[in-house]
């Protein structure tokens, strides 16, 4: 099954099957580019989406989990934006839980891109929005009023890609995702915010991530969300840098995928 953003002629296929090529790594793609294999030696690895084979399937799971994913870290001390789980029909000790929260946000689950949220100022408002869907779970988190929002794409606790998301204004929420508009910007990070996010992804268990970090109009900086799958297509598009960083990070992810 195919999930995640759609993109048509995405460049990552292009980039992939030219590492492979340079490096003598067997290639093939499936499902209109969206499973691609790499194999060399008799050993073959798959793409399947924007999610590598380096990941075991359970941390890729909890990743993709919004609320799992913060349980973890806040067992791990590491500063995190609260989630809880709603599920249609949302139960008395669910709505409870959103009770200590002047503005609400609801998405999915395990939804990405923006996809879905809303902001509400009562639980009855989002159990009503929740409950208007035929999505099966969805997290609840409250509103905090972002200054910025920070994306690290990291391999084994070391960076690959840092960047700022320049946030833009859809339907009276900050949206920091590139696929709503925003606009990324390379940054050097504090050793400080590199050490949390490194944190983050050791907590859930993951060798490859992008992990998000938002910083609060207080000036605290919370991990939002842990992705194991994640796109660069928009950030590779927004300028030609952008697309050669990209390359260089997927060289070193497909040799941490073939184990070279």
């Amino acid at each position: 099954m195919q999930s995640g953003e759609y993109i048509t002629h995405r460049l990552m296929v292009g980039i992939i099957r030219d590492i492979c090529a340079e490096r003598g790594i067997a290639f093939s793609s499936l499902s209109d580019d969206w499973v691609l294999e790499l194999t060399k030696d008799g050993m073959t690895k798959r793409v399947v989406g924007y999610s590598f084979s380096i990941n075991d399937s359970a941390s890729a799971l909890i990743a993709k989990d919004k609320v799992a994913a913060h349980l973890l870290l806040q067992r791990a001390s590491i500063p995190s934006v609260p989630h809880a789980l709603l599920r249609p029909k949302v139960s008395d000790a669910q709505k409870t839980a959103l009770q200590k929260w002047d503005k609400i946000v609801v998405k999915p689950l395990d939804g990405t891109g923006g996809h879905g949220i809303k902001l509400v100022a009562h639980p009855d408002e989002a159990v009503e929005y929740v409950e208007s869907t035929d999505i099966p779970a969805w997290a609840a988190s409250p509103f905090i009023d972002i200054e910025r929002e920070i994306r690290f794409v990291l391999l084994d606790q070391e960076p690959l890609i840092v960047y700022e998301k320049q946030a833009v204004m859809v339907d009276g929420l900050k949206m920091f995702n590139l696929g709503k508009g925003a606009v990324p910007q390379d940054i050097e990070p504090s050793s400080e915010l590199l050490m949390q996010a490194a944190r983050a992804q050791a907590a859930l268990g993951l060798r490859l991530s992008a992990v998000d970090i938002v910083e609060t109009m207080d000036g605290e900086y919370q991990v939002l969300e842990v992705n194991s799958g994640f796109m660069m297509e928009h950030y590779m598009r927004h300028s030609e840098q952008n697309k050669q960083r990209a390359i260089e990070a997927y060289n070193r992810i497909i040799s941490a995928v073939m184990g070279e």
